[in-house]
């Protein structure tokens, strides 16, 4: 075997290898989706999940900016870095849901992934000397295009919800006001009127919730 086949065979072996990691971190990134999409609720409820899911998050955020910069820089011809983005981007849905939506949301991805690579290659081959600046803009824009797609899969997460199971404020932020209602009362009462005065605040509070979900319910199908 020639010195020039031992070459082609070690580029097209690093192409199939970067190509291959985007298409992980895209099926990544897909899950995490999904798991936005079923956890809408601990959006709305701060807690320890909330926490881990948003880590999850970030690593897979890193994990496909990385890989995307890779192909950007180092994947030629231009179309196999098309090729490997559009891959990943079916990776994507296969860790996420098949719906109307998502694939919406995805294509947005791939559009936006090819005018990322398109453009580096561009600025790359106009340039004298190597910069990482077409790299880092090209990221920014690719980083709020991700953001876009979690933000977009806990909208049709949560309007699926709400088609379901109606328009509803969630309980944490009740409890988080009644705590600091309560309070209030409890400094400006004794405790022989504080029991009986917190029982009615809760009372006139449920009330003014109920009043309010019943008032939006015709406005849920624009929500």
């Amino acid at each position: 075997m020639s010195k020039g086949e031992n070459k082609n065979i070690g580029k097209w072996f690093k192409v199939s290898f970067f190509i291959i990691l985007l298409i992980g971190a895209g099926y990544f990134f897909g899950t995490i989706c999904k798991q936005f999409g079923q956890s809408y609720d601990l959006i709305l409820s701060p807690s320890k999940e909330l926490l881990i899911l948003l880590l999850w998050f970030l690593l897979a955020l890193f994990a496909v900016l990385v890989s995307s910069g890779l192909i950007a820089v180092l994947v030629r011809p231009i179309w196999t870095g098309i090729i490997a983005f559009a891959l990943s981007g079916l990776a994507m849905l296969m860790g996420w849901d098949v719906t109307i939506g998502s694939c919406i949301l995805v294509l947005i991805y791939i559009l936006i992934a090819i005018f990322y690579t398109v453009s580096v290659a561009k600025e790359m081959t106009q340039r004298i000397k190597f910069s990482v600046s077409p790299i880092s803009e090209g990221q920014a824009i690719l980083t709020i295009a991700l953001i876009l797609l979690v933000c977009g899969n806990l909208y049709f997460g949560y309007s699926e919800y709400i088609k379901e199971e109606g328009f509803s404020i969630p309980e944490f932020y009740i409890e988080k006001l009644m705590e600091q209602m309560e309070k209030r009362v409890g400094e400006e009462l004794p405790t022989s009127q504080r029991r009986l005065a917190i029982a009615e605040l809760r009372e006139e509070l449920n009330k003014m919730i109920n009043n309010f979900t019943e008032r939006i319910k015709s406005y849920e199908k624009f929500i």
